[in-house]
């Protein structure tokens, strides 16, 4: 797997920053692209249906005002990616030569042109200030993960942290499988990696759950040795966490809702217990 096509999604949120900066470094290690994706809806097309609905056009002040406000947002956020591609020595803007960072220009709805850019993405990027506080992060993140399929990475803290230990969730299912292949080229960044279980997140029947066959892919792939770790007793997702912090681990690869959504909601889970631990490592996900 390579990280040469990475998308960092972006809300008009605080939280835009993190994102950037850790697709900005991405690239920069690993010689890609890393496109900036504003997801937001656009005011116009809502209104302009609403007022089809009632038989009205859209006042032309009115679209003036929606006009100047999408431009100042985008003014801001190409301001934001051209300092952080300074502070990375990235280039910016469209072209061939790699890395570089791009500022893309969706039209239209945004979850449908977020489907047809991560088509190709080896990773997208999304800040956990944005999941935490913004809805439009939410709803980006589920598409991404759940209908995409695609990679997900929540960024927290300082870029540099994934250069540290990374930890593995691993419990044999496909969805951790599949983190696990995706995350191949950020493991190879890490300073050390250690697959964990929590034996009663593990599904037997369902999963075989054994190192062996991770530990020989890890290898075969030449991104180092892990070591392995059976946890103790309890709950699968607090006990993930706890390992997390003992690892001082800067990167979580996991599995996510393997169980039911339904069931996740209810009762939580270990991706549940992982997302809400906001002050924890970034954390790569896939479905």
């Amino acid at each position: 797997m390579s990280c040469k096509s990475i998308v960092a999604l972006t809300f008009g949120h605080a939280g835009d920053a993190a994102a950037i900066a850790f697709a900005a470094a991405l690239a920069v290690t690993h010689r890609g692209k890393a496109v900036v994706f504003p997801f937001a809806p656009d005011p116009s097309l809502d209104l302009v249906s609403y007022g089809m609905l009632l038989g009205t056009s859209l006042p032309e002040e009115t679209a003036s005002a929606i006009l100047a406000s999408q431009n100042a947002l985008r003014d801001d956020l190409d301001a934001l990616c051209r300092h952080l591609c300074n502070e990375a020595d990235l280039v910016y803007g469209d072209g061939e030569g790699l890395p570089r960072l791009e500022l893309f220009r969706p039209a239209g709805r945004p979850e449908i042109a977020l489907a047809h850019s991560l088509s190709l993405a080896d990773l997208v990027v999304v800040s956990q200030e944005s999941l935490r506080a913004c809805a439009a992060a939410r709803e980006a993140f589920g598409q991404a993960l759940l209908q995409q399929r695609a990679p997900v990475l929540v960024a927290r803290g300082d870029p540099e942290t994934l250069s540290g230990a990374v930890m593995i969730a691993w419990d044999g299912s496909a969805e951790a499988g599949r983190a696990v292949r995706h995350a191949l080229p950020l493991i190879a960044m890490a300073s050390s990696a250690t697959a964990v279980q929590c034996p009663r997140g593990l599904d037997r029947q369902a999963a075989n759950p054994s190192f062996d066959p991770l530990v020989a892919y890890l290898t075969s792939h030449a991104v180092g040795e892990a070591a392995t770790e059976t946890l103790e007793e309890g709950l699968e997702g607090p006990v993930l966490v706890k390992a997390a912090s003992r690892l001082k681990a800067g990167l979580v690869i996991a599995g996510a809702y393997g169980h039911t959504r339904l069931r996740e909601a209810i009762l939580g889970g270990a991706t549940r217990a992982l997302l809400d631990d906001a002050d924890g490592p970034s954390l790569l996900l896939a479905h």
